[in-house]
């Protein structure tokens, strides 16, 4: 029997500026309701964001080196892309809609699109209604929640 070697979350967000909220709605929903068989970093009350970025990077780096690594975090897209979830293989690079080059984490990636690109981002993210966030931050932790579920089966045997 493998030993059950859990996956790491990365939400990545400031509950201070609604739109870039996702990713701590989505650790609050994966720690409080669905009890996900996961490492879970940010949630509102301890953010995973621009400033402390880097760190959370190395901590998962050291401690969890052999763990999936799931990146969560809000973006800006098309006009008509928004509300919608992209998925990714290719890692998270945080911070690219408001031009922070703070690194690349994770092996699998969502990214909720919570409004349209524009000249100003942080604008466009400060405008973003908190119900309209919520309920990409419900489907995204529900995803999240199958997908540790399915790999915890995977060590099973």
């Amino acid at each position: 029997m493998k030993k059950i070697r859990y996956p790491v979350v990365l939400c990545v967000g400031t509950p201070k500026v609604s739109g870039d909220s996702l990713g701590p709605r989505v650790g609050d929903l994966l720690k409080n309701f669905y009890n996900v068989p996961a490492y879970v970093y940010g949630t509102t009350e301890c953010p995973v964001t621009g400033l402390n970025f880097r760190s959370f990077s190395e901590h998962i780096r050291i401690f969890h080196p052999k763990s999936a690594v799931i990146a969560v975090d809000a973006c800006l897209g098309k006009k008509e892309e928004v509300g919608k979830i992209k998925y990714g293989l290719q890692g998270l690079r945080a911070g690219t809609a408001l031009k922070k080059e703070l690194g690349k984490v994770g092996d699998v990636t969502f990214l909720g699109i919570v409004a349209e690109s524009c000249n100003d981002n942080f604008r466009a993210l400060s405008g973003v209604k908190n119900e309209a966030v919520g309920d990409l931050a419900e489907k995204i932790a529900a995803k999240i929640f199958l997908f540790c579920s399915l790999l915890r089966l995977d060590y099973r045997f």
